[in-house]
């Protein structure tokens, strides 16, 4: 389960980069989809043959009412159980008839349908193929290319039912001019292998998508390509398999809606972008570090001597009018809210003053079991009030699992959790039979929560005009010191603590929050502003969480600058990858950990694999904040010497391990624990 959390967390930071050195067919040069109409004998007997011979996987249209449906119901279950997909022709193969379709049975002319008609028995179709494959998501394809009963379309009532739609026309379309509800494709009726094989060359050569639609096979339609062309073209595919992507048309079909809509929210993000920086009177941004080629000019620095270009930090104990705070009625009531107002205005923004009532749904509560541990898990949804503005909704998704054999209000650890998109493949990893986090807490006695910070605000620019960030600004996009997510992530887990106050089972006084990589980040910013929370595991947070912005390791401010990433902050901390430097950064991250203070933190991160965050530099800024505990009456880190790996800072309020993992949080959990519990137990 460890190695398996370290994987899913690297390859979600990898994912956007990848897709983009991949290009769109996952590094393919083309995507061929391979489709065979009406259900015909010849389909399982010629076709399925081959392509299970070459080990290609096809989609095969049903009509359900036909002959080989209906007298070999278990052949098109074994195909479907081997990987080719079974998608709806409909149930009857209704077309308009009249001159030169005099074969159009009179019972089955689409002129003589209903749109209701056309949409019971194609739902019915539905019925019947998940009954045979027990699959629920579909593709549908046209019959006879007819799209229309009389002058009325009939797929908008279908739309939602299927994933694509397929028609019939011979065209090829890279990824981003695809329609998925009006898929063309290239219909075989006598070619010869070769010249469907120039087909595929084309769409090679323009990075399209290449649909490919069989009705006969060696026979059985009047639509009909010959057994040695069939076999010429599909041997021919598998040969060049590095260079083309042949998957059935449910799959292909998800991959370009998620990578259409991925397109979509990077345009979307360029233009918020360049908004925020024509409101800023910024031309040009300085370029971020490149972590992936060692050799690129701005290649990201991993050299200590270079590390550090404004060494100088500014004083957490010294405030604006340049007095020493010497005790802790003045860092309480001066200069802490001095450096909140200038986190506020310069990197994180301003979390607005009148932000709308959440009101918390159990939506369900179930008994169950986590490992050897029994759990009661309660679904929780937070409907965000939008009466001020109902074009946007904000749902927060909270799950909160207490020990079943709890008598009294137990600790509750929440986490920022992660979201993978549709059709997201995790590498395979190497079994681990250790507890999980989870699992862990439950040991203890304590419950655990986790928090899904996309639903209260997305993690791209394009969504700065959704969730709580376009609900207060109704739409309209952010002023330079308006907040972004990171801010918008640590409002939601605060609602998520207002409800656990309610709640008889939690100790409210007793709550941590822990985050990992961008969600640590938030984390962190949590802790730091919502003094409620007990105390945080702040996990490889890096730039914009406790890492030094000063440091010149790893990511810097200009990687979070950029349109990738500068939704986290306010957009005045734009400024300072251009024209400002680093340096004329009002505050830095040692304070952001000292406001904290007196509360408990854990900084922690990984060795090898987890460079790009920069553990020196978070460790530098535990040991900046050590004043602050000290002022408050709590203990630091207790040096300043940066400590080897696996060796862990732990017996002050402000505690730093850099355990011998990659890019995950988990072989520091058990430690966390163990520093949460000096305070909980």
């Amino acid at each position: 389960m460890k190695n398996t959390v370290a994987l899913i967390l690297t390859c979600t930071c990898m994912l956007t980069q990848l897709m983009a050195q991949n290009g769109p067919w996952r590094g393919k040069k083309t995507a061929v989809v391979i489709t065979y109409d009406d259900a015909i004998n010849e389909h399982l007997d010629n076709a399925i043959p081959v392509l299970d011979s070459l080990g290609l996987k096809a989609t095969f249209y049903i009509t359900a009412y036909s002959q080989a449906t209906r007298t070999r119901i278990n052949d098109w279950r074994k195909i479907a159980a081997q990987g080719h997909e079974l998608g709806n022709h409909t149930l009857f193969h209704p077309c308009n008839g009249g001159a030169g379709r005099e074969w159009v049975k009179p019972d089955y002319d689409l002129r003589r349908y209903t749109i209701q008609r056309m949409v019971d028995e194609t739902r019915m179709t539905n019925t019947f193929l998940e009954a045979v494959d027990g699959k629920t998501k579909r593709t549908f394809a046209y019959t006879c290319a007819d799209t229309r009963i009389g002058d009325s379309a009939f797929l908008p009532l279908l739309k939602n039912d299927f994933v694509a739609v397929r028609n019939v026309r011979n065209a090829m379309h890279t990824i981003d001019q695809v329609d998925l509800y009006d898929l063309d494709c290239f219909m075989v009726n006598g070619e010869t292998g070769e010249q469907m094989i120039e087909w595929v060359r084309k769409a090679s050569a323009s990075q399209s998508l290449l649909v490919l639609l069989f009705h006969g096979v060696g026979g059985g339609n009047g639509l009909n390509v010959s057994l040695p062309a069939h076999r010429q073209l599909l041997e021919y595919l598998k040969q060049n398999e590095k260079d083309i992507w042949v998957a059935p048309m449910i799959e292909v079909a998800e991959h370009i809606k998620d990578w259409q809509n991925r397109d979509h929210i990077r345009k979307q993000t360029e233009i918020d972008h360049k908004d925020m920086l024509s409101k800023l009177n910024v031309t040009s941004l300085r370029p971020g570090a490149n972590g992936n080629n060692p050799n690129a000019p701005n290649a990201a620095n991993y050299d200590e001597a270079k590390a550090n270009p404004f060494p100088t930090l500014p004083d957490p104990l010294r405030l604006k009018n340049g007095k020493k705070v010497t005790t802790a009625k003045t860092w309480w009531n001066k200069r802490r809210p001095e450096i909140i107002e200038d986190f506020d205005r310069e990197i994180y923004g301003r979390t607005p003053a009148n932000t709308p009532r959440v009101n918390w749904e159990v939506v369900s509560v179930r008994d169950t079991m986590n490992g050897s541990y029994p759990v009661r898990v309660k679904k929780l949804i937070g409907h965000v009030d939008n009466s001020s503005y109902p074009s946007v909704k904000v749902d927060i998704d909270l799950t909160l699992a207490i020990p079943s054999n709890a008598v009294k209000p137990v600790p509750v650890i929440m986490e920022f959790g992660f979201v993978f998109p549709p059709g997201f493949r995790l590498p395979q990893a190497a079994s681990s039979t250790g507890p999980t986090w989870q699992q862990q807490c439950l040991a203890r006695g304590w419950g655990y929560a986790i928090l899904l910070p996309t639903s209260v605000q997305a993690d791209n620019g394009a969504g700065l005009t959704q969730g709580i960030i376009g609900l207060m600004n109704k739409g309209q996009r952010r002023k330079p010191d308006d907040w972004g997510s990171l801010k918008a992530w640590a409002w939601g887990a605060s609602r998520a603590l207002d409800y656990f106050e309610t709640d008889k089972a939690v100790d409210a006084d007793k709550v941590a929050i822990e985050g990992h990589s961008r969600f640590g980040k938030a984390a962190l910013v949590t802790l730091a502003y919502d003094q409620r929370f007990a105390t945080g595991f702040i996990s490889s947070s890096g730039e914009g969480g406790a890492k030094l912005h000063r440091r010149n390791a790893g990511e810097i401010v200009e990687n979070v600058a950029s349109s990738g990433e500068y939704h986290w902050m306010a957009g005045n901390f734009i400024k300072y990858a251009g024209p400002l430097t680093w340096g004329d950064l009002p505050v830095d991250s040692h304070e952001l950990i000292a406001l904290c203070a007196p509360r408990p933190v854990f900084i922690s991160s990984g060795d090898k694999g987890d460079g790009w965050v920069d553990a020196r530099g978070m460790f530098m800024a535990a040991v900046g904040a050590g004043p602050v505990y000290k002022l408050v009456g709590k203990k630091d880190l207790g040096t300043d010497v940066f400590p080897s790996v696996e060796t862990g800072l732990m017996s002050g309020e402000v505690a730093f391990k850099q355990h011998s993992g990659g890019h995950t949080p988990a072989p520091n959990w058990e430690e966390f624990l163990e520093f949460a519990a000096r305070y909980f137990e």
